[in-house]
C-alpha cells in the first residue's frame, strides 16, 4: 500500500470494514477501488469541532429533529451522559438524588461522581419508580429526581414530572435502555429536563460507545457541553468572558468520536422499524401466549409506548418463578438468580459501593463531605423490600426485531407447552 497523504485515509478505513469481518477478497476489491480515489485533505478529521463534515454533529442535528428538542449533545457513554446531566442541572455536594432500586448501577454512579448522594427508592409493578416512594423520600436537600425507563418500559412521566413542579426538582431521564420510546405519544427522555440515552452495543441502537443529552434551554445545554469537553467553551463566542454566573468551569472530557457518530448516524435510521417491529412482536407474544393460573403480564404505564425488546411477566410467587425459569422455556428473569445468590448490579442490594459508602480515595468523598454530613444513607440490604419482591416475582420474554413469523409460532408453541408442564 502506497504511503498516506494524509492523516487518516485508506488504511484506516480499511481496518474499520474489516471490524465488520468482510472477507480478505472482498476487502482487496474495496482497497482496490479506493487506490483509484485521491481523499480530500480534511476527510479524517476526527474531532468534531474543526471538522465541517462532522458526523457527530449531523447525528446530533438528526437526533434532535427526531426526538423534537432544541439542543442535544453527543457523548462517549450513557453515564458520561448522565454525569454531564447532573452537572448541568447544578447536582453537586449537599444535594440528594432520588433514583430507583431496580437500575444498572451506572444511574447511581453518576450521582456519586457529582458529589451528591442517591437517595434509593422502591419501584412498583410497572418495574420503573415509584411516584408515591419519590413523594415520601422529597427533603429540602432533594434536588433532583432520576427516573429509569428499565428495559424499555415507560415511567410514568405525568406523574412524575407533576411531583417535580410541585416541589421545583429538576428530572433526569435515564432513557438509556428506552431509545424511541414513548409515554402517551411523546418520546421518553424529552418530558424531564433533561434525557440521557445510551448508545452502546445491547442497546436499541447502538454505536460501539456513546450516548446523548438531551437539554431543554441553551443554558444547560451550554453547562452540559462545557463538563463534556474540559470546559472548552464552544459557546457562540468561545474566548468571551461568561454571559450568566455558571457558565464557566473545569470540566471532563466525554466527546464523541467521529467513528461513533458515523455508526450512531447510521442507526438512527434505523431506530423506528427496530421500535415498530418490537413492539409488533411484543403484542403477537402477549396475545398468543395463554398464561395459565397464578401468572400475569406486567401492565405499563403505557403498553403503546414500550420499546418491545422484553415482554415481562408477573408470577403470584417465587417458587413459581423460580420453578418456570429452571426449566427454560423461554422465559428468563432473576428469580433463579436470586435463589442462587448471583450477583446484579442492576439490584440496589448488591451495591455495595452505596451499602458499604465505598470511594475511590481514603477520605471516603463524596460519603465523607461536610456537605453531605446531615444525609443518612443507613441502607442496608433489605432497604428495598417491594423491589425485591417484584424482581423475585418476575419473568421477561426476550422479543426482538429480527424474529422471522416462524420463531415467533415457535417461541409462543414452546412458551405455551412450557406452561403445562410446570
Amino acid at each position: 500500500m502506497k504511503p498516506q497523504m494524509v492523516k487518516f485515509g485508506k488504511a484506516e478505513l480499511m481496518e474499520c470494514i474489516d471490524v465488520f469481518n468482510v472477507s480478505k477478497e472482498t476487502q482487496a476489491k474495496i482497497l482496490e477501488l479506493l487506490e483509484q480515489e485521491d481523499p480530500e485533505p480534511n476527510a479524517g478529521v476526527f474531532f468534531r469541532y474543526y471538522n465541517e463534515r462532522s458526523k457527530v454533529v449531523e447525528f446530533e442535528k438528526q437526533f434532535a429533529e427526531k426526538m423534537g428538542v432544541p439542543y442535544v449533545l453527543a457523548v462517549n457513554s450513557g453515564t458520561s451522559a448522565l454525569i454531564a446531566a447532573m452537572v448541568a442541572a447544578g447536582v453537586g455536594p449537599g444535594d440528594e438524588v432520588i433514583v430507583p432500586a431496580y437500575t444498572f448501577f451506572a444511574s447511581v454512579s453518576a450521582i456519586v461522581v457529582a458529589k451528591a448522594l442517591p437517595i434509593i427508592v422502591d419501584i412498583d409493578e410497572t418495574l420503573t419508580i415509584s411516584p408515591e416512594a419519590i413523594e415520601k423520600a422529597i427533603t429540602p436537600r432533594t434536588k433532583a429526581i432520576v427516573c429509569v425507563h428499565m428495559i424499555g418500559l415507560p415511567c410514568n412521566m405525568e406523574k412524575i414530572t407533576a411531583i417535580a413542579k410541585k416541589h421545583n426538582l429538576a428530572v433526569i431521564e435515564d432513557t438509556a435502555q428506552a431509545c424511541g420510546g414513548k409515554f402517551h405519544g411523546k418520546y421518553l427522555g424529552t418530558w424531564g429536563d433533561f434525557g440521557c440515552i445510551s448508545l452502546d452495543a445491547y442497546k436499541v441502537i447502538a454505536c460501539g460507545e456513546g450516548g446523548v443529552v438531551m437539554c431543554k434551554d441553551e443554558f444547560s445545554y451550554t453547562r452540559a457541553q462545557s463538563w463534556h469537553d474540559t470546559a472548552a467553551c464552544w459557546r457562540p463566542k468561545r474566548y468571551a468572558r461568561e454571559r450568566q454566573e455558571g457558565e464557566l468551569f473545569c470540566g471532563e472530557n466525554y466527546r464523541m468520536s467521529e467513528l461513533e457518530g458515523a455508526v450512531a448516524l447510521a442507526q438512527l435510521r434505523k431506530l423506528d422499524w427496530i421500535n415498530d417491529t418490537c413492539r409488533k412482536n411484543w403484542k403477537r407474544l402477549r396475545e398468543s401466549i395463554n398464561l395459565p393460573k397464578g401468572v400475569k403480564w406486567v401492565e405499563t404505564n403505557d403498553n403503546e409506548g414500550v420499546c418491545g425488546y422484553s415482554l415481562p411477566l408477573m408470577f403470584e410467587d417465587q417458587e413459581y418463578a423460580v420453578r418456570v425459569q429452571t426449566a427454560k422455556f423461554g422465559i428468563g428473569g432473576n428469580a433463579l438468580n436470586e435463589t442462587q445468590g448471583v450477583r446484579n448490579w442492576h439490584m440496589a442490594w448488591y451495591w455495595e459501593h452505596i451499602l458499604e459508602q465505598k470511594a475511590a480515595t481514603k477520605d471516603g468523598c463524596p460519603f465523607t463531605c461536610p456537605h453531605n454530613k446531615d444525609i443518612k444513607l443507613n441502607y442496608t440490604v433489605d432497604s428495598w423490600p417491594e423491589t425485591k419482591r417484584i424482581i423475585g416475582h418476575m419473568g421477561t420474554i426476550g422479543v426482538g426485531p429480527f424474529l422471522t413469523e416462524e420463531q415467533i409460532k415457535t417461541k409462543i408453541e414452546k412458551i405455551n407447552n412450557g406452561f403445562k408442564t410446570v
